[in-house]
């Protein structure tokens, strides 16, 4: 699936990623993880089971920003500490895992995007 300085990401089943190895440099974002997908409006919440370091962590999580059907400027929608319930309006969600720490890394974890209404 892809590598970082030292560290390995696979995917051993459909939305769920395995990070592992070692690096004494940060990994930054996998470009190849990008995952997007068009919402309607409505209010979505993100969420995994299994937050590899806690849903408030920048070490390792998810960052995701919208562009506006309408064409109104584009924002942030959900980053660690910010996961949601947010209203959205209709537009195009960019979603980056991305990995900021150093040293031993044996994390899996299954983001997923709910809509509430």
């Amino acid at each position: 699936m892809g590598a970082a300085p030292g560290i390995t990401v696979t995917e051993p089943s459909p939305g769920t990623y395995r990070f592992k190895g070692s690096t004494t440099t940060g990994a930054g974002s996998w470009d190849n993880l990008t995952s997007v997908v068009h919402v309607d409006a409505g209010t979505y919440t993100m969420d995994a089971t299994d937050w590899p370091l806690g849903n408030n962590s920048w070490l390792m999580g998810i960052q995701a920003h919208i562009s506006h059907d309408d064409g109104s400027e584009g924002a942030n929608a959900f980053k660690p500490r910010d996961y949601g319930p947010k209203t959205l309006k209709a537009g195009t969600l960019q979603c980056n895992i991305f990995v900021n720490t150093t040293g031993e890394v044996d994390k899996t974890f299954t983001p997923r995007l709910y809509k509430i209404d």
